[in-house]
């Protein structure tokens, strides 16, 4: 943080001590505790357990505040240890594995409770000429204004209680999966989703890769059990264990952009999931995949 302007290298001010964050933008904004250590900001309220995608975005947001201007993540790789909670401050702790003349790595600890919840290495680069390719296409769907809001669906089927979730915090439409039909079972393991920001959309450019960071977690598991229900039952066993991110342009966080997700394997209680984040133009921003259990009831 700025000394003289209280400003953190996001561009957003920190939100006051005993205060809660209103935006996406305050939630991934980190306050400086010391040398390397920061304090994150963290609802009072929403799901029983704070969603993964909160806490991966606060670890890039600390290990980027600890990282020259002139480079931006190209990856990370988290393990999610224990489940965080709700009202409990969130503090980050960075250490400096590396600064070359093109690539720092920072590793991360999130800990709660005196306990740590998550874990991350993260890679960051300064940008550079070379080769350049995609041979990943977007997929073909219906645009935003055709689909079904997702946060509609889950408050039909009472799935979405009150509180801050990731739904007050994203727009989320669903194109193609099992939340297009939530009464459907066992619809193969593939969705589409539209998703925008609801603010921050003069994000700078840090930030905005730490939304992306955010939104990276959203329904990854739930693309994962749509081919189980009948076997997961009313309660099913699920959280994530691992996840990574691969970052392939910078991204632009006024727009809508497509989350396509697969899941091409279960077993021994555990299940993949992969997904590729593009922007409305059809360039591919990001690469996902992660590790979650599976577990019969």
């Amino acid at each position: 943080m700025d000394k003289l302007t209280g400003q953190t290298p996001y561009g957003t001010a920190a939100v006051a001590a005993g205060q809660e964050p209103a935006t996406l933008g305050q939630l991934l904004t980190p306050q400086a505790m010391g040398e390397d250590c920061f304090r994150m900001p963290n609802f009072s309220s929403g799901w029983p357990r704070l969603f993964g995608g909160q806490v991966i975005g606060q670890a890039l947001a600390a290990a980027s505040a600890t990282v020259g201007q002139d480079r931006q993540v190209n990856s990370l790789h988290a393990y999610f240890l224990r489940p965080g909670v709700l009202g409990a401050p969130i503090d980050c702790v960075v250490e400096r594995e590396k600064d070359g003349g093109s690539f720092s790595n920072r590793r991360v600890i999130i800990h709660q409770g005196g306990k740590p919840i998550l874990s991350m290495i993260a890679s960051f680069h300064t940008g550079e000429g070379g080769a350049a390719r995609d041979e990943l296409q977007m997929p073909e769907t219906r645009p935003p204004k055709e689909c079904t809001p997702v946060d509609n669906i889950l408050q039909s089927s009472h799935v979405s209680g009150p509180g801050k979730t990731p739904f007050e915090l994203l727009e989320v439409r669903a194109a193609a999966g099992s939340l297009v039909s939530p009464i459907q079972k066992n619809v193969a393991p593939r969705s589409l989703v539209w998703v925008r920001f609801r603010d921050s959309f003069d994000a700078d450019l840090r930030l905005a890769y730490a939304m992306i960071a955010y939104l990276s977690d959203l329904l990854l598991m739930e693309t994962a059990l749509q081919m189980h229900r009948d076997q997961m039952g009313q309660n099913p066993v699920v959280a994530s264990i691992d996840h990574t991110v691969r970052f392939l342009a910078d991204p632009d966080p006024s727009g809508w952009m497509l989350f396509a997700q697969e899941s091409d394997w279960a077993g021994h209680g555990r299940t993949m999931i992969r997904g590729n984040l593009f922007q409305q133009d059809g360039r591919r921003i990001a690469s996902i995949s992660q590790e979650g259990l599976l577990r019969l009831n």
